[in-house]
C-alpha cells in the first residue's frame, strides 16, 4: 500500500512540471498568474515552436560539413592517382607500340606517340582523323626543329637547298632516325589536309573548297560538324604543300641513301596522284639510279639503262634496287606503257626467286622448344618484371638495304604481288594471253593465301608490313580473278549464243556444227565451275581478310557484360 502511494505522488509531480519553452497559457486553470515573455518562446499555435539550431547542432553541423569536405577532397585525389596511373600506363604501352628515342624529351615524344596512335588506332567505328594526325606530327617535328627544345646542334643547310632544310649531322643514329620518322609522318599526314584553311576570325579549321571568295565560285557544302562556311578575307592556308616538304626531306643532309629513296618512291606517288606524271617518272629513275649506284662490288652493273631491267650477270639485286624498280615498273604499267613494264616486272620476279631462303632459326625438336621456353621463376620471371618497369630500347638500326634481302614470308608476299601484277598486264593488253595472265593471277592469290594462314600469325608485331601487303594482294587477286573468269565466260556465251543463231538459220546438223557447238558449251561450263570455285574460296578467306579482333572498351570493360 505504501508502495502504491508513493508512486502515485511521483506520478503526479511529473505532470505539474513544465518545461522551459512550453508556455503555460494552455495550463491557466491549474496555474493562474501572468505570461513572461523572457521565459517562453512567443509562438501562433498552442503546441509551440521547436529550437532547431541550438548547440549542440551546431557542432553536429561543423562535423559534417569537415568531414564531408575531407572526403571529397580524399575522393578526388583518389581520382587523380588513378587518372595519373591510367594515362602512364597507356603512354607507356603506346611506347611499347610507337617506340621513339630517349633523347627526346618527354612532351616530343608524347606529340609523336599520340600522332600514330590517332592515325593507326581510331576510335571504333571512326575513321582516321588526319586534321588531328597533322596536328600532332606538326608539334612534333616543331620541337625537333627548336634549337631551344630538342633541335640543339641542328643547323641550317647549305643556301642551295629549299627553305627550312636543316643538317643533322651532328645528332645521334637514334635522333636522326626519329627525326626520318617524324617528318614522313608528317608529309603523309598533310597530304590528307592539303588546301585546308584556317578560319583567323573564329581559329577554326576547315576543309579545302569550302571557303567563300571570289577565288571559289562554288564552295562544296560543309561536312558534318562544321558550322558557318568560312569568307576569304578571313583565311589562310594552315598546312604547306607536301612537294616543299618531301623536297626538305630529299636535300636533309644526314639521311642514308635508303632513308632517301624511301622519300624519293613517296614523293613520286604523290605527284603521280596529282596527275603530274613528267616529274614523278623523273624521281622514280633518280631512286632506282641512286639504289643501283650504292654497291660498287658486283661484276657487271645491275640495271641496264635501256630496257631498266636487272642483269642476271650482275648477281642478286640489293634491296633497295627491288623496291625501287618495283615502284618505278608499276608506275608505267599505270601509266599504260605495258611494253616497258612487263619485261621489268618479269625480270624483277626472276630475281626474287633467286634469292636465298631464310634460315632456320627456330628449334627443330619439341624439347629444345620447351627448354628456350622462359620459365616462370628465375630469369623468365626478372625479365619479366624488368621488361615492366624498365622503358624498353630503342629499336637497333635496320638494314641499310644494300645486300640482297632473304626470301622469306615477307618476301613471298612481293612476289604474289608482282604475278598479280604481271597477270594483270598480259590480261589486259594481249586477248591471246588472257588464260596465261588468269594463271598468274591463280598463282598469286594461292601464295599469299598461305603465308597468311600458315606463315605470318596475326598476332606478331613484327610480321604487320608484310601480313598487310599480304592482305592485299590476296583481297584484289580475289576480285581480279572474279572479273576475268566472269568477262570469259560472258565472252563464250555470246559465242555460243551467235553460234546457235547461226546453226539454226542454216538447219546444219553436220559433224562440224556438233562439235564447234560442243566445244562452246564446254568452255562455258569450264568458267562457270570456276566462279564457283571462286565463290568458294572467298567465303574461305574471309577470316583472313576481316580483322575479327574486338575493339578494346577500356576502363569500361571492367564494368561492362
Amino acid at each position: 500500500m505504501s508502495l502504491r502511494m508513493l508512486l502515485f505522488r511521483r506520478a503526479g509531480t511529473r505532470k505539474l512540471l513544465r518545461t522551459f519553452a512550453q508556455s503555460t497559457a494552455a495550463r491557466s486553470d491549474l496555474r493562474r498568474r501572468p505570461q513572461l515573455p523572457f521565459l517562453v518562446v512567443p509562438t501562433t499555435t498552442s503546441t509551440g515552436r521547436v529550437r532547431y539550431l541550438t548547440t549542440e547542432r551546431k557542432a553536429q553541423l561543423k562535423y559534417e560539413i569537415g568531414t564531408g569536405i575531407k572526403y571529397t577532397g580524399y575522393i578526388w585525389i583518389a581520382g587523380f592517382s588513378i587518372l595519373a596511373a591510367w594515362f602512364a600506363l597507356f603512354q607507356e604501352s603506346l611506347e611499347r607500340r610507337y617506340p621513339t628515342p630517349h633523347e627526346w624529351t618527354y612532351r616530343t615524344r608524347l606529340y609523336f606517340r599520340g600522332g600514330r596512335c590517332a592515325r593507326y588506332e581510331p576510335s571504333p567505328g571512326k575513321t582516321t582523323d588526319w586534321k588531328q594526325v597533322a596536328w600532332w606530327a606538326e608539334k612534333a617535328l616543331n620541337r625537333l626543329q627548336d634549337p631551344q627544345i630538342d633541335g640543339e646542334d641542328v643547323k641550317d643547310a647549305p643556301p642551295d637547298c629549299p627553305p627550312g632544310t636543316k643538317d643533322i649531322t651532328a645528332k645521334s643514329e637514334e635522333w636522326r632516325r626519329g627525326y626520318y620518322e617524324a617528318i614522313m609522318f608528317y608529309a603523309k599526314a598533310i597530304e590528307y589536309v592539303e588546301g585546308w584553311v584556317l578560319d583567323k576570325s573564329r581559329n577554326i579549321i576547315f576543309p579545302a573548297g569550302t571557303m567563300i571568295g571570289p577565288s571559289n565560285p562554288y564552295p562544296k557544302p560543309l561536312p558534318a560538324g562544321f558550322m558557318g562556311a568560312p569568307k576569304e578575307e578571313d583565311c589562310e592556308l594552315r598546312y604547306e604543300s607536301p612537294d616543299a616538304v618531301y623536297l626538305r626531306i630529299l636535300s636533309t643532309v644526314g639521311f642514308t641513301d635508303q632513308q632517301k629513296i624511301e622519300a624519293g618512291l613517296a614523293y613520286a606517288s604523290w605527284l603521280e596522284y596529282k596527275g603530274i606524271s613528267g616529274p614523278a617518272s623523273i624521281i622514280f629513275e633518280d631512286a632506282v639510279n641512286l639504289a643501283a649506284s650504292q654497291r660498287h662490288d658486283l661484276p657487271a652493273t645491275p640495271l641496264d639503262k635501256k630496257t631498266w631491267t636487272l642483269n642476271d650477270t650482275a648477281g642478286l639485286p640489293s634491296e633497295n634496287l627491288l623496291n625501287a624498280l618495283t615502284s618505278y615498273a608499276t608506275f608505267r604499267a599505270r601509266q599504260g606503257n605495258v611494253s616497258t613494264a612487263l619485261p621489268i616486272l618479269v625480270s624483277i620476279l626472276k630475281a626474287r626467286r633467286s634469292l636465298p631462303s631464310t634460315p632456320l632459326d627456330a628449334p627443330k625438336s619439341l624439347t629444345a622448344s620447351l627448354s628456350n621456353r622462359p620459365t616462370q621463376t628465375g630469369d623468365g620471371a626478372w625479365a619479366f618484371i624488368k621488361s615492366i618497369f624498365i622503358p624498353p630500347a630503342y629499336p637497333p638500326p635496320p638494314p641499310d638495304g644494300t645486300s640482297p634481302p632473304l626470301r622469306d614470308a615477307g618476301e613471298l608476299c612481293q612476289e604474289a604481288a608482282i604475278s598479280l601484277h604481271i597477270g594483270e598486264i598480259m590480261y589486259a593488253s594481249n586477248p591471246a594471253s588472257r588464260e596465261e595472265g588468269l594463271g598468274w593471277t591463280r598463282e598469286a592469290v594461292d601464295v599469299a593465301e598461305e603465308q597468311l594462314r600458315y606463315q605470318l600469325p596475326p598476332g606478331d608485331r613484327q610480321n604487320i608490313p608484310a601480313r598487310a601487303t599480304c592482305r592485299e594482294c590476296l583481297e584484289t587477286g580475289l576480285g581480279n580473278w572474279s572479273t576475268m573468269v566472269a568477262r570469259l565466260a560472258r565472252e563464250e556465251a555470246r559465242r555460243k549464243e551467235k553460234m546457235d543463231k547461226v546453226g539454226n538459220e542454216g538447219k546444219s546438223g553436220g559433224w562440224f556444227g556438233s562439235l564447234w557447238g560442243q566445244g562452246v558449251a564446254e568452255d562455258t561450263n569450264r568458267w562457270a565451275a570456276e566462279e564457283k570455285v571462286i565463290e568458294e574460296r572467298q567465303r574461305r578467306v574471309r577470316d583472313l581478310l576481316e580483322d575479327l579482333t574486338p575493339p578494346s572498351r577500356g576502363l569500361l570493360s571492367f564494368i561492362q557484360a
